[in-house]
């Protein structure tokens, strides 16, 4: 069975090329970024800059730096740059840490544990306050001498908690005394209103140690441009320099960036649009069965769906069927695996998936095969037999028994069984019925009904 899970949100290329669905037709809920981005401008500077892709960049970024440096208020000097913040959190862990462990509060950003292994260091991993970060377990690691780096995202991704900042420069000032490395990633907080007062990024005028990790491509709308900065110490910056890849930054991110950072009335006015548009998805989300949503200072909420009676694998796949795509958190680590995670997007596009979801809340009944009505007949005008009204397992999403998305008579895509015939084969029907026979197929997670399916699978490929 395809199973269109990655490491982070924001995969719907790959999504799109494995379930053979139109990219323009699908709505990603699970990348967090600007709904209103680009600015019209970064594409005008894309296109007056195209001649330059015959050149190699140049290697001092010396224009990117200076605007970054106006935008964050700091000289360009505190400024060093890379082909987004991932990259930066890689490369500042290969310079300035050299042993562990890592202490990684729980549950964040995946991509810390990834760099952390990457490198050979050891991490320890600081379990949450129900499901705030524990900033008082992580500062009395520094100060007992255990920990060698704290990674911290603020706001914190997935919970979307901003960490109190008391405590986070009490943690700052005491790691400095002990030579203990900090990586401060805020690459949500340029939308949030206030942000100017809320970022730390002026502390690395005191404090050699600190790393602030910032954004370009969230605030700005454009991550299939991959450019990020950070901002530390220009004694650090200095290092940083005298070993870093040459040409991180291609010519068309630096133009894309460097026009971006001109556009301070498009994110502020952007903030306030997302703003109102996060508190009505919030009420409407939680106006769903089985739905609570999660408080959340930044673009994006996770979304508690113990309620609804299935898992979140389970709920992304029919999202999927609609075209929409959320980010699903069941195997985070420090989570319980009852969580999903969804952006604020425009208006529209955030009525069409509370509309998805309570759809798919709606009709879970109707999908277990002791149903014998099928509402979503009338969206399947090409498929004639799409055996919704008895497949135990729709939507599937699995291409490799025959079925794909199929047009819907009003608009819009939806997964139809097409092609499939595996079902009705008799060695299959055999082995289905045995394995639906040992459960219960009105009462049982959803999931456990799909492993019925791919134990089958295995013994009776299509």
């Amino acid at each position: 069975m395809i199973d269109p899970v990655a490491r982070h949100g924001g995969d719907a290329i790959e999504v799109s090329r494995r379930l053979g669905l139109p990219l323009d037709s699908m709505l990603d809920f699970s990348l967090n970024v600007n709904p209103y981005g680009p600015p019209s401008s970064v594409y005008d500077a894309i296109k007056a800059h195209s001649t330059q892709i015959r050149y190699y960049p140049e290697r001092s970024y010396r224009r990117l730096k200076s605007s970054i440096s106006g935008f964050v208020g700091l000289e360009a000097e505190y400024v060093i740059v890379g082909c987004g913040s991932t990259e930066l959190i890689h490369s500042i862990l290969s310079r300035f840490v050299r042993k562990g462990p890592v202490v990684l509060p729980l549950p964040s950003f995946s991509e810390y544990e990834a760099a952390a292994a990457a490198l050979g260091l050891e991490t320890r991993f600081i379990n949450p306050d129900g499901l705030k970060v524990d900033l008082h377990s992580i500062l009395a690691l520094v100060e007992e001498g255990v920990a060698r780096c704290v990674i911290l995202c603020n706001p914190n991704n997935p919970t979307g908690e901003f960490l109190d900042l008391g405590l986070v420069k009490g943690l700052i000032e005491s790691a400095e005394e002990r030579g203990v490395t900090i990586l401060l990633d805020e690459a949500y907080i340029d939308l949030c209103e206030g942000s100017e007062s809320l970022t730390l990024a002026h502390a690395v005028r005191e404090f050699r140690n600190l790393f602030v990790l910032r954004s370009l491509t969230k605030p700005f709308g454009f991550p299939g441009l991959r450019v990020g900065y950070a901002v530390c110490n220009p004694a650090s910056a200095r290092e940083f320099e005298s070993t870093a890849m040459s040409w991180r930054v291609g010519v068309l991110e630096e133009a894309a960036a460097v026009s971006a950072l001109q556009e301070s009335g498009f994110l502020q006015e952007s903030k306030k649009k997302i703003r109102l548009e996060k508190e009505k998805l919030f009420r409407d989300i939680g106006s769903i069965r089985g739905l609570r949503p999660i408080e959340s200072v930044s673009n994006f909420m996770m979304v508690d769906i113990s309620g609804a009676g299935l898992a979140p694998r389970n709920l992304r796949w029919r999202l999927l069927s609609y075209g929409v795509l959320v980010r699903e958190l069941g195997s985070v680590k420090g989570l319980p695996g009852n969580f999903i995670r969804v952006c604020v997007r425009r208006p529209e596009e955030n009525r069409f998936l509370l509309e998805a979801l309570r759809n798919v809340i709606s009709s879970l009944d109707k999908m277990h095969p002791h149903n014998m009505v099928c509402e979503e007949k009338k969206c399947h005008q090409k498929v004639e037999d799409c055996r919704l009204c008895f497949c135990p397992f729709y939507p599937c999403l699995d291409n490799a028994t025959g079925g794909a998305f199929v047009v819907r008579a009003n608009g819009g895509v939806v997964w139809g069984c097409k092609d499939c015939s595996w079902v009705h084969r008799t060695d299959v029907a055999e082995a289905l019925v045995d394995g639906l026979s040992r459960i219960n197929t009105r009462s049982d997670d959803p999931e456990t009904i799909l492993n019925v399916r791919r134990l089958v699978l295995e013994t009776c490929p299509p």
